[in-house]
């Protein structure tokens, strides 16, 4: 039996897309469905959706009786080691690896994309729950060149790639129809910044665009809620599934997005992808998609980098296109890792 952890029953398609990935992964090495264990916040919805066995994240009674029959336990994927969106992350996760470790179950770290950490204790433990894992595996350098500051030797982890990079690029028959997707998650600046915002879809529709907002993650459906309000003519694509979003990219331009996995999936879809950066995580998803980013604070000149991306825009999408050919093998190179600690 494999119990896997990370942040998943939360209604965030970022994650959900990551779990996807693992789980088919796992079955095509032979393991079967009702031995794979995953720890989830909505555990029936988790167990009828991939057809898996699901625990309540915080059941720990049930945790513990699960890592007594476990030949392995993954921690990951995802941004869950960090400390700046909140404290209880990094305790959370390391605490159940710890279990694990008292279990006597081999850990993997898988796909994870580490930091901002600032707390030296947690810090510390970070590095120490990686060299005692299994193996590991991390999405970008910057959570790599974390790592060995931490003291983990640079063989045993393994630079791969966000999982959801596993899938095929989808090139859409479709014309382009004039339209822009936006993604904005819960952030500080957001009461300070909403007629900014409302400012721009206003400007994206005056020039002729059709503008969507997607929701990806706990907190966005609100904000395109409230934008809807000021915004006549702004489509906010509810209830999107990870089965729906294929449909929501077809002959669209552009996405705008606060969520790494928002820019993840535009890419995906060919449809061009600029990032606003609110965390290292975002700027270092751009650097290796090769596509512009804009921080918050400078919403300002957001429109006129949209208007050279759109004139450059088959310059642009050649350097995203060759840039996920690079990204699926290092995908692939998480699913190559568990095979491989599996034999």
């Amino acid at each position: 039996m494999i119990l896997v952890s990370g942040y998943y029953g939360f209604d965030n398609l970022g994650d959900d897309a990551i779990l996807d990935v693992l789980c088919a992964d796992l079955l095509a090495l032979g393991i079967k469905g009702e031995d794979i264990v995953v720890l989830s916040n909505n555990p029936e919805q988790t167990a009828r959706r991939l057809g898996v066995v699901a625990l309540f994240r915080y059941d720990l009674k049930a945790i513990w009786r699960s890592l007594g029959k476990a030949r392995l336990f993954i921690s990951g994927g995802g941004s869950l080691l960090q400390d700046v969106t909140s404290r209880r992350s990094i305790p959370y996760y390391l605490g159940l690896v710890e279990l694990a470790f008292i279990r006597r179950v081999p850990v993997v770290m898988y796909g994870q994309g580490l930091g901002p950490v600032q707390s030296n204790f947690f810090r510390a433990w970070v590095g120490r729950a990686f060299k005692r894992s299994l193996a590991c595996s991390v999405r970008d350098a910057g959570s790599l060149q974390l790592l060995l500051d931490l003291g983990v030797p640079e063989d045993r982890i393994e630079l791969c790639a966000d999982p959801v990079f596993q899938h095929e690029l989808v090139k859409s028959k479709e014309p382009r129809t004039r339209q822009i997707l936006l993604n904005l998650r819960p952030y500080i600046d957001w009461d300070q910044h909403q007629k900014l915002w409302q400012e721009q879809i206003r400007l994206w529709q005056k020039k002729g665009f059709r503008v969507g907002f997607i929701p990806l993650g706990p907190g966005d459906l609100e904000m395109g809620r409230e934008l809807q309000e000021k915004c006549t003519g702004l489509q906010v694509h509810s209830d999107l599934t990870l089965d729906t979003l294929r449909q929501v990219f077809v002959g669209v331009d552009l996405c705008v997005s606060m969520r790494l996995h928002g820019l993840i999936f535009s890419a995906l879809h060919d449809c061009l992808p600029i990032g606003l950066n609110y965390d290292p995580k975002v700027e270092a998803i751009c650097q290796q998609l090769e596509i512009p980013f804009w921080e918050l604070d400078n919403l300002a000149e957001l429109d006129g980098g949209i208007d050279e991306v759109l004139q450059n825009a088959e310059q642009h999408r050649l350097r995203y296109r060759r840039a996920l050919s690079n990204l699926r093998d290092g995908a692939l190179r998480n699913r190559a890792m568990v095979a491989r600690v599996m034999r």
